[in-house]
């Protein structure tokens, strides 16, 4: 019966009743069931995924904890498989689906009203005249001068580091996700702003310019990543200045978590996302 229901309100949140009955149908080991809730949770509001991972981890129910989790990361799945075959260009939805990683109940919608506020404020700063020149002053003038995004060198393999909406709450990021911030901001006023994955570090590039958002947005040259490559024994290729498209961005974001789930010790984890990264 709820299961019937959940597709009928699937666009609604849950009341109190049928958030028990998820947690109840939760509790069943049953692969088949487990895969029609996992079909449900996409759909489900940020509110009720919240209440449900509550009621979840604080239950003692190893059962239930368990599912929850299978159940969740199957969802992500779906959803990444979805958006690897309709959406692939989209990468803020991209990034939003890798956060569901540390957060499975995301409300995505704040984290996204968050960059339309910074790239409001970054067209107030330009006019119609503005070079590249300007427009970088402007994009770094709001995001690392007022609102004091910065590269988290202290402490560089915080999980935290790597999800889109963490990185909007602390200001602190790993290169690819600071990059990220400054792509998804740029694109908003209709600036042409790519990836590039160069040895060992993440930059962007605008018209003919590399930036290194990692430190401030300052300007890179192609010597300096040709240098970082030989401190790292990799033999340099041109084409590793060549923007990456939004998929590769994503994958290169699971990689970083499969890496450092490994740095801890956290196979199960790691293992768990290599499963995710075999679907981008």
């Amino acid at each position: 019966m709820y299961l019937e229901l959940f597709y009928m309100h699937s666009t609604q949140a849950l009341s109190e009743s049928q958030i028990n009955g998820f947690v109840s149908l939760l509790k069943d080991s049953d692969t088949s069931v487990l895969s029609l809730m996992a079909q449900q949770v996409s759909s489900l509001s940020p509110e009720s995924l919240k209440l449900i991972d509550d009621i979840a981890s604080k239950s003692n129910d190893d059962d239930l904890i368990d599912n929850w989790y299978h159940a969740s990361r199957l969802s992500l799945k779906y959803m990444i498989e979805d958006w690897k075959r309709i959406h692939h260009h989209d990468l803020e939805k991209g990034l939003f689906l890798v956060a569901r990683v540390y957060t499975p109940y995301l409300d995505e919608i704040a984290y996204s009203e968050q960059l339309d506020s910074y790239a409001k404020r970054v067209s107030e700063l330009l006019d119609t005249k503005a070079t590249t020149d300007d427009t970088i002053k402007a994009i770094n003038t709001v995001l690392f001068d007022e609102e004091k995004f910065s590269g988290n060198q202290s402490n560089y393999y915080d999980i935290r580091n790597n999800f889109l909406h963490t990185v909007l709450e602390t200001k602190l990021g790993n290169p690819i996700m600071l990059s990220s911030v400054y792509i998804l901001v740029a694109r908003r006023l209709g600036i042409d702003v790519h990836g590039v994955g160069a040895p060992g570090h993440f930059i962007i590039k605008f018209a003919d310019q590399f930036l290194d958002p990692f430190f401030g947005g300052r300007k890179i040259t192609k010597e300096e990543c040709v240098i970082r490559a030989q401190e790292l024994s990799v033999f340099w290729r041109d084409e590793y200045l060549d923007p990456i498209e939004e998929a590769f961005i994503v994958a290169r974001c699971i990689r970083n978590l499969v890496a450092i789930y490994k740095r801890n010790n956290e196979l199960d984890k790691a293992a768990d996302i290599s499963e995710i990264l075999k679907l981008i």
